[in-house]
């Protein structure tokens, strides 16, 4: 899918599984909207709330649009995808692409699971 971010490289065994993708200049969503650039340190990067900034309407159009798309693709499949945040949405030129798409194969709990586990019943 156009939307989804290539693996270059992935293995696994019982123990452990290893994604390996391209590095981007571009960095993420996160990046972006913090103005950050993605070598920094996780806390240079984050943790200065002065540098944030928003997004601009046409961006969030494109951006919002594009994830969509991917997240129906997905759904259609039957692929869940419980780990949409702005860190894992990868910038590639004006197009957005989804990152840890395996993390529900290897079994990794959404990223969402503590917001859903405090319901007990969610119609």
């Amino acid at each position: 899918h156009p939307y989804i971010y290539k693996i270059t490289f992935a293995t696994a065994n019982e123990s452990s599984a290893l994604v390996i993708r391209s590095f981007s200049e571009k960095g993420t969503l996160k990046d972006l909207i913090y103005k950050a650039k993605p070598k920094d340190p996780f806390l240079k990067k984050y943790c200065n709330p002065k540098k944030i900034q928003g997004l601009e309407l046409q961006q969030i159009k494109t951006y919002g649009r594009q994830i969509l798309e991917v997240l129906k693709f997905l759904h259609e499949k039957g692929f869940p995808y419980g780990h949409l945040h702005s860190a894992n949405v990868m910038l590639d030129g004006d197009t957005c692409k989804l990152l840890d798409l395996e993390n529900s194969l290897l079994g990794l709990p959404s990223f969402y699971r503590s917001y859903f586990s405090q319901f007990r019943k969610i119609n």
